[in-house]
């Protein structure tokens, strides 16, 4: 059994969302070291709960262990800047699935910049998979959404329907296909995202 790690490090060299509190650890050492960490919710690796955008809705802590193991595929993607429908209407998707696509993102998703030029996914492909009933989608960089979209119609498309965003995934070295997996949030009371271990293995 080979595992692959696709977390993304939570490191002074990953960046934050503009606007997002900066990561910062601070260490206070005793007898042992104890650390403090000032980061976002939605920093490096983590996971959109549908209280993110739809404040009612279920939090971080809510949301059944089921949708984050098991089963995942890994579709690659050659989109430039928007995954269209087009993309996504033939491929082998199912009602349940966790999907995960690797874009051109995965060139930029390890850089010390944040780039809003990323790949993200389109409102055509979203009401697609939505229609679907997939259980999760995940994407090569921090934002699934088109930077600054009115609205966010992308990510409450998503979350109305039950379906987790994982954003922030390094896909860099895995191959399209079928794996099983993890990606476990911090079980965070009340909370809207939270950062998450992402592993995968055949």
């Amino acid at each position: 059994m080979k595992f692959y790690d696709i977390t993304i490090p939570v490191s002074h060299h990953t960046p934050e969302w503009p606007g997002d509190n900066k990561y910062e650890r601070v260490e206070r050492k005793t007898s042992a070291i104890v650390s403090k960490l000032t980061l976002s919710s939605h920093f490096g690796t983590h996971i959109d709960a549908p209280k993110h955008f739809l404040f009612e809705k279920k939090s971080v802590d809510q949301l059944p262990l089921n949708l984050f193991v098991g089963k995942f595929k890994v579709f690659v993607l050659k989109s430039k800047k928007l995954i269209s429908l087009f993309d996504v209407k033939n491929l082998p998707i199912q009602k349940g699935d966790r999907i995960l696509f690797k874009t051109i993102n995965s060139n930029i998703v390890t850089g010390a910049k944040f780039d809003a030029g990323y790949v993200s996914l389109s409102l055509e492909a979203t009401q697609y998979l939505a229609k679907k009933k997939i259980a999760l989608v995940g994407i090569d960089y921090f934002g699934i959404e088109a930077k600054s979209a009115p609205g966010h119609p992308v990510h409450v498309e998503l979350l109305k329907n039950n379906i987790v965003i994982v954003e922030g995934l390094n896909l860099q070295k895995i191959k399209p296909g079928s794996y099983q997996g993890a990606i476990l949030p911090l079980k965070i009371e009340a909370g809207d995202g939270a950062p998450a271990r992402a592993v995968l293995w055949k």
